[in-house]
């Protein structure tokens, strides 16, 4: 592993989104993103993706052009469809609309149909609570998870992310409904590693440490049915409600060659149009001193809060430099020179 600065691996980023002609005010943005994944711990969302992207752009599946088209509204609420553009830069400009509705009737929505990967969700909700917000987001992947029970992948991880605002730094959720994300799996499958049992199984439905062999197979959920159930409704709550494709019809999230047809969902919510920020606050503030007063089992140091361990990452890696693969970094070089 290359050890990389945070600011060197913006550096790089913004130069190939540059190179490939993403416009300068939507490559901060972009650059920004992936890198706060990494600082995270959440590297398979980070600059991993970057050559995803690139394909991507080359073969016009992306537009780094397109014009975000407003399809319906009214004060809560909104349905966006992005023409192929790229999907952090879309899925800002919906969490700035959810905030702005939200502000005037304390619940902004708004669906997207039609922008390509949106990377880790929690970097659109923690905006929204560093303003005072709860935020929430939804998308839908490329199958990649079967039915309890079945042997092939029909729904994708179709990632949640709830964030919560405090008088300190927000509380921010943000997991799939797979018990991993694909992206680790392709992660190991690029380093060369076996991954751990309980991630997945194979294209027979049987348990495999082979990332090749779980991505030709299906992740499995967390929590068995009750995963399962999450995820079927996370592909109506995004797909379904945007218009947009559902279970076995999406595709370009992983294979980004091709248009992407999944939804995204978008929303945020005022808590002093309910029962008052202060108010709002004090009841996140009692629970977090529950938790932290809570009694740890036998062997346990501590109990962290939602989040925790990636702003404990975040830090360490702000200070000490990213991992980075030697053969993704000799990759990334080379897309910064074409």
């Amino acid at each position: 592993m290359k050890i990389v600065s945070a600011q060197e691996l913006k550096e790089i980023a913004v130069k190939i989104l540059t190179t490939i002609g993403v416009p300068e005010g939507d490559v901060t943005l972009i650059a920004d993103h992936l890198v706060e994944a990494n600082l995270r711990g959440r590297d398979s969302h980070g600059v991993f993706r970057l050559p995803a992207i690139v394909k991507g752009i080359k073969k016009k599946a992306i537009s780094t052009r397109a014009a975000v088209e407003l399809i319906q509204e009214t004060a809560a609420m909104a349905l966006l469809d992005a023409n192929q553009g790229i999907g952090q830069i879309v899925s800002m400009k919906a969490m700035l609309l959810a905030m702005k509705k939200a502000r005037h009737s304390g619940i902004g929505i708004v669906s997207v149909r039609g922008a390509s990967h949106i990377g880790f969700l929690g970097y659109y909700t923690e905006y929204a609570a560093k303003q005072g917000m709860i935020g929430i987001a939804f998308t839908n992947t490329e199958p990649a998870v079967a039915p309890t029970g079945g042997a092939e992948p029909i729904h994708g991880t179709n990632p949640i992310s709830i964030a919560l605002p405090t008088r300190e730094e927000p509380i921010v959720v943000d997991m799939a409904v797979s018990v991993v994300a694909r992206g680790k799996i392709m992660e190991s499958l690029q380093k060369g590693h076996k991954i751990p049992k309980g991630w997945a199984v194979d294209s027979e439905g049987r348990e495999t440490e082979e990332p090749a062999a779980a991505l030709a197979g299906s992740l499995l959920p967390i929590g068995g049915p009750k995963g399962y159930c999450l995820a079927f409704a996370f592909d109506a709550l995004t797909g379904a409600l945007a218009g947009a494709s559902v279970g076995l019809d999406v595709k370009g999230t992983v294979h980004t060659e091709e248009v992407c047809t999944k939804g995204d969902l978008f929303i945020a919510i005022e808590p002093q149009m309910f029962c008052g920020l202060e108010s709002f606050l004090e009841g996140v503030e009692r629970l977090k001193e529950q938790i932290k007063r809570c009694k740890r089992a036998p062997g346990v140091a501590q109990i962290y809060l939602p989040g925790q361990p990636e702003k404990t990452t975040r830090l360490k890696r702000s200070q000490e430099g990213i991992p980075v693969d030697e053969r993704l970094w000799k990759e990334l070089k080379e897309l910064a020179q074409f």
